[in-house]
């Protein structure tokens, strides 16, 4: 039995997250989403983002136009999504929401530091988006089929009719062959250790970030964050989706247009709305 673990806060490595690399990974697949809507079109400039993180993915998407959502249940990533767009301009729009992607009807807020939680509730319309993303494996985040079946199930519920939920995933091929045991990143400031291992019982693999603050003078600070991902099946998302009324319209190897084949590291799903 896989348990639902409490998600890393990334309250101490928010601030760290686009330097350390990151963000490279947005950059990359927000190229990858133009190609991808070229193929596979939706009609409206609605979009939610959930797992929204520092906020790269809505921004680019305002910076063409779409008015986007994005929902993060991290403070801290919230906090570094907000300052971005203090600085910038876009042609679009761009609310940020604190909220838990499995549940993103109820008990969502709208992401103001000053506010208290009562003065900023939050109400997500249904049949409001004509595009829903999920990127970065944040799916593999979520441990549960229960909290799996929740999430597609709201995707349903707030897409408009024919609108599109695409969204990445790791195989299980990448978290158990070919992600890095150890991995080590030094910036000026910072130095990141990351150990990874997989668990063929759970089929999850857990990570552990350490991070050090500060510099040979002054001397460092240390952090750890645990993040464990879970390697869900290409047939239990197929059943999932279904069960919510979301058709699969198409199955990439990620980064590609070609299809799966046993050794993809990633999966881009592109899912439409009945």
């Amino acid at each position: 039995m896989v348990k639902t673990l409490q998600h890393p806060s990334y309250e101490q490595y928010a601030p760290f997250y686009d330097m350390s690399g990151q963000i490279r990974f947005s950059l990359l697949m927000a190229q990858y989403l133009d190609e991808l809507l070229e193929r596979h079109h939706v009609h409206g400039r609605q979009a939610l983002d959930l797992a929204c993180g520092t906020g790269t993915m809505a921004i680019l998407l305002a910076d063409q136009g779409w008015d986007v959502t994005g929902l993060d249940r991290s403070p801290a990533m919230l906090t570094r999504a907000q300052a971005k767009l203090a600085n910038i301009t876009t042609v679009g729009s761009v609310t940020l929401l604190q909220g838990d992607m499995c549940h993103p009807i109820s008990g969502v807020y709208a992401f103001e530091s000053s506010m208290s939680k009562e003065e900023y509730a939050y109400h997500i319309p249904s049949c409001h988006f004509d595009l829903i993303t999920c990127f970065y494996d944040s799916l593999n985040y979520i441990l549960s089929k229960a909290d799996l079946r929740s999430c597609f199930h709201t995707v349903a519920q707030l897409l408009k009719p024919e609108g599109l939920f695409i969204v990445d995933t790791n195989t299980q091929h990448f978290l158990e062959q070919d992600w890095e045991p150890y991995q080590i990143v030094e910036l000026p400031g910072y130095v990141q250790v990351l150990q990874s291992s997989f668990n063929s019982v759970t089929h999850c693999s857990t990570m552990t970030l350490t991070g050090f603050v500060g510099d040979d003078t002054t001397g460092y600070q240390r952090f750890d964050e645990t993040h464990t991902e879970r390697a869900h099946t290409v047939d239990t998302l197929y059943t999932l989706f279904e069960e919510a009324g979301l058709q699969v319209e198409a199955c990439y190897d990620c980064f590609t247009f070609q299809p799966i084949y046993a050794t993809s590291q990633r999966i881009a799903w592109i899912v439409r709305k009945l």
